[in-house]
């Protein structure tokens, strides 16, 4: 029979024999549908892969999330060393806002991490511990930048007034 008698004459939504006619596509196989349908056989393939791709999907936002501090490293880096090293305010507000910022984002780990709904609890925790460091490493470079301005006593002229004269 070619397509169009078939096109010209439809099969009835009651005739059972035109279903019979239809071949099944390559690659499916009853029995196998069958025991799916029954729950004997676990799908494979894409259906299988779908949960193991959304864990993997989490991780890399995971990931993604525990180094966004790390991000603005290189940026902070540049603004400190290019602001001036004398006491002045501007040089002095930017060192502080890098602490504030910093202090703020390790305060809400806990908050940035809540949605991420990861089973792994230990892999959490060493993601949000990355977290905590990128922010500590900016928070050294606010800690570099107050060197440089002097207000870190790290000289012996700075503890003179603590220093006993000699007789």
């Amino acid at each position: 029979m070619d397509w169009v008698s078939q096109y010209r004459s439809p099969p009835k939504k009651g005739d059972k024999s035109s279903n019979k006619s239809i071949l099944s596509p390559p690659g499916f196989s009853e029995q196998f549908h069958r025991q799916w349908k029954e729950g004997k056989v676990k799908p494979q393939g894409k259906l299988a892969n779908k949960d193991s791709s959304l864990e993997k999907l989490k991780y890399e936002r995971a990931w993604d999330l525990a180094k966004s501090p790390s991000k603005n490293i290189p940026m902070n880096l540049i603004m400190m060393y290019m602001s001036p090293n004398s006491l002045q305010l501007i040089p002095i507000v930017m060192v502080l806002m890098l602490f504030v910022n910093s202090i703020k984002e390790i305060y809400q780990v806990k908050e940035k991490f809540r949605e991420l709904e990861l089973n792994d609890k230990q892999g959490k925790t060493l993601l949000q511990f990355l977290y905590v460091a990128c922010c500590c490493g900016n928070m050294a470079i606010g800690v570099w930048k107050l060197n440089k301005l002097g207000l870190i006593p790290n000289r012996s002229s700075d503890w003179l007034s603590w220093e006993q004269l000699e007789v």
